[in-house]
């Protein structure tokens, strides 16, 4: 039985999107909370169904993390501290699960600071032409130690940025089987809930920009260029410009979602050591996220140092400029003509 403890409401501005918090038990979910994709948490490469964990729960059900993990569909721990399984519907039906992710974050940091990486990387996994459903456990709060009152405080707030911009998750249940952690992540979500209206009730509204620049500081002059053609125009005087704009004592990544959300258009410089960054992925993802819902083009990628590989379908499909290998001369051009909206 599936037992409401609190939700929290988040609008990304067209769609009201939930994160929720049940005492229950993911192992035996009834239909109606069926979830497209499961997250569970494990060491690196460590699958035993230990007991009293929540592995150990589904190798009881038939359902082993370790055999799925030798045929994950994709594996983005090194990027994104996490691997995805294929399909379960057929072999799994009655545990109403479509996937199986597996956080395991060790290798890039620990679990409060890279769980925003983790819904980052559910970006793809996630079909953008309906909303889907995602269940969790408390990640790394079992054998692996953490708190489950710091957890819980890191995944809210991870979750509640993405879903305001717009990912694809009608609804995240947290899913807490024992009765004793389900009060204590209760009061660590109303004390969430408590600040974050208080927050709201000061914030005063975001500085709007032209353009939003986004670059690895590996590629300063590229961002130089970029930035002066841009002010050259009437309409982009406004360019946000992470090396000069965010104050010192202020929240980074608040900063940065800050000027995304407000400005008018968004211009990414790709390059490996872009690629290479998580910061400038995550910045891409909101643009990504952005482009989607707008009523017009907004995110202008410019391929500017070739990184060995195919650019991702979706940007293709962007229409990306192609300035390979950093030519400034058509990167000032492309500039010039962007239709800025």
């Amino acid at each position: 039985m599936f037992k409401l403890l609190d939700k929290i409401e988040i609008s990304d501005g067209a769609a009201t999107r939930r994160i929720t918090l049940y005492q229950g038990d993911l192992t035996a979910m009834p239909r109606e909370h069926r979830a497209d994709i499961l997250i569970v948490s494990a060491n690196p490469d460590h699958y035993a169904p230990t007991p009293r964990t929540l592995l150990a729960a589904l190798d009881q059900r038939g359902l082993s993390v370790g055999e799925l993990a030798a045929r994950k569909q994709h594996d983005l721990r090194d990027t994104c501290g996490f691997w995805i399984s294929p399909s379960l519907e057929r072999s799994y039906a009655g545990l109403n699960i479509g996937q199986i992710a597996c956080f395991e974050p060790s290798i890039l940091g620990s679990p409060p600071t890279i769980v925003g990486d983790l819904f980052r990387g559910l970006f793809p996994f996630l079909d953008d032409r309906r909303n889907q459903t995602v269940a969790m456990s408390v990640l790394a709060s079992g054998r692996q130690g953490w708190p489950p009152d710091v957890m819980i405080r890191s995944i809210l707030e991870a979750a509640s940025n993405w879903l305001a911009r717009g990912l694809a998750i009608s609804e995240l249940k947290i899913v807490e089987c024992r009765e004793d952690r389900a009060a204590v992540l209760a009061a660590a979500m109303a004390e969430f809930k408590a600040k974050n209206v208080a927050a709201s009730q000061r914030d005063t509204g975001p500085e709007s920009f032209d353009v939003f620049l986004s670059f690895s500081s590996a590629d300063p002059e590229a961002a130089d260029c970029a930035k002066s053609a841009l002010q050259a125009r009437s309409d982009a005087k406004r360019v946000f410009d992470f090396r000069l704009a965010i104050d010192k004592g202020k929240s980074w990544q608040e900063e940065l979602d800050r000027a995304i959300s407000s400005s008018r258009s968004i211009v990414a410089i790709l390059s490996p050591s872009y690629f290479a960054s998580p910061e400038c992925r995550e910045e891409l993802m909101q643009a990504r996220l952005r482009n989607k819902t707008a009523d017009r083009t907004l995110l202008f990628p410019v391929y500017w140092r070739d990184w060995g590989k195919e650019l991702d379908l979706w940007l293709q499909l962007v229409n990306y400029a192609d300035c390979r290998e950093c030519d400034y001369q058509s990167l000032t051009t492309i500039m010039h003509k962007l239709d800025l909206g």
